[in-house]
């Protein structure tokens, strides 16, 4: 029973491994990185699930910019059309004057796009988490210098801006990071697949 449950959860996480990237910061910062602007702490627990990337601005003059890993680099075509999404919060609730944050910047060979995700006044000064998500289509409104399919097939830089206050002091909280493409009809189905075995299985017993 124990094999017949492992090989039926394989079959579920297959697909999804496959077709999305994320970080969750459950065992440190995964790579990622502030290079100007503030400094970065990875804090173990208080996250949106675990653990979380803590980023305080220590430069009124510049920007915060949380930075992507070379491993979340490369071909992104198979999330031409997903999503984009991540969770952050207002750690110490100075007021949210600045807009420049939530603006995502993919940057590629074929030139970079750049889209504000977040609502203005986000994230509240509430000290809770929020989600912000945009789909990777270029309905959204993305805009820059080519376009957005032609970023996606050779992503070379991704960062996403957590400057809210205007000037420093501010800390922002970011969790769980993650790009999901929309399934393929074979992985969906295998999805489906599992899920009607493990249904029936569960039945039988």
């Amino acid at each position: 029973m124990a094999r017949r449950s492992l090989l039926l959860a394989s079959l579920i996480a297959l697909p999804l491994a496959a077709s999305a990237a994320s970080a969750s910061f459950n065992s440190g910062d995964e790579g990622w990185t502030t290079p100007v602007g503030g400094t970065q702490t990875w804090m173990p627990t208080g996250g949106n699930g675990g653990g979380w990337v803590q980023v305080e601005d220590t430069d009124g003059n510049t920007d915060i910019h949380l930075t992507a890993p070379s491993a979340w680099l490369g071909d992104w075509s198979a999330y031409n059309g997903g999503t984009f999404s991540f969770d952050a919060r207002n750690v110490n609730g100075l007021s949210t004057d600045w807009p420049g944050f939530g603006e995502v910047t993919i940057s590629g060979t074929a030139g970079s796009v750049v889209l504000d995700i977040a609502a203005p006044g986000q994230p509240t000064a509430d000290g809770l988490w929020h989600h912000y998500s945009v789909s990777l289509t270029s309905a959204a409104g993305w805009t820059g210098s080519a376009p957005l399919a032609s970023v996606l097939a050779h992503v070379t830089g991704l960062t996403i801006n957590g400057e809210l206050h205007a000037g420093p002091g501010e800390i922002v909280g970011f969790d769980n990071i993650q790009v999901t493409a929309v399934p393929e009809p074979a992985s969906a189905a295998l999805l489906l697949g599992g899920l009607v075995l493990l249904a029936g299985w569960r039945r039988k017993r």
